[in-house]
């Protein structure tokens, strides 16, 4: 199931992405195919297969990795800035690129660099799992997690309050999607109690919350585009 679950996540983000060209070619919420984009080539690239193989094209020192931490920080900055617009929640717009996310992203990302460059990483290894974990390889991978954990953090409150709102059914239920989603990713700060033995939860953890945070994504975008058409065909 855990080999299956990678590409079955990368599928349904793929779909999602090329269901938003027609609307990025009319110029029409651009952001969103870019951030889809975005999540599809990170989910790409997390897969042992392509990993491999890109990695092996740096050098063979997990390069891919570090790639991919920064590609999903940047993701993750862009997404909880649109989340945070599009429902309405000044106070987490200003968490995430206001001075305080700001400092959390700078200083995630020199720690990621720093603990990076201290570990050995000779050896090509999708998620790192084949090294030798001590205590920098914990913090690297802590890293890893942080950032995108401050973002969800930031926006849980204002889905929250959709979810439980008069909104219309169709919203509320993507709004639930994405809270599952992103409560998944906060849930991932818990990693280090998994033993190694029970690996595979890690798996399912981390490829849940993105097939449910690409689908709620994808749910509120579809209920905003048939609020607005109802709307037309009510006037």
């Amino acid at each position: 199931m855990t080999a299956v679950l990678p590409w079955v996540t990368l599928a349904v983000c793929l779909a999602i992405t090329l269901a938003r060209i027609p609307s990025a070619l009319r110029g029409e919420n651009r952001e969103v195919f870019y951030i889809f984009a975005l999540i599809s080539l990170s989910i790409f690239i997390s897969i042992e297969a392509p990993y491999l193989v890109i990695d092996g094209w740096l050098g063979g020192m997990n390069i891919g990795n570090l790639i991919l931490r920064f590609l999903l920080y940047g993701t993750f900055y862009f997404m909880g800035i649109k989340i945070a617009t599009a429902f309405g929640s000044d106070s987490a717009v200003r968490a995430i690129k206001g001075p305080l996310g700001i400092a959390a992203a700078v200083l995630v990302g020199a720690l990621t660099i720093y603990f990076f460059i201290i570990t050995d990483t000779q050896g090509s290894s999708a998620g790192m799992s084949g090294l030798h974990w001590g205590p920098s390889l914990e913090a690297y991978a802590f890293m890893g997690r942080l950032y995108p954990g401050f973002v969800a953090a930031c926006l849980l409150p204002a889905i929250w309050r959709t979810v439980v709102s008069t909104a219309p059914i169709l919203l509320r239920i993507a709004s639930a999607l994405l809270l599952l989603g992103l409560s998944l990713l906060l849930l991932s700060q818990l990693f280090p109690l998994i033993p190694f033995s029970e690996a595979w939860l890690r798996v399912l953890i981390n490829y849940s919350a993105a097939t449910f945070t690409a689908i709620g994504l994808a749910g509120i975008w579809v209920s905003k585009s048939f609020a607005r058409r109802k709307q037309r065909i009510s006037t």
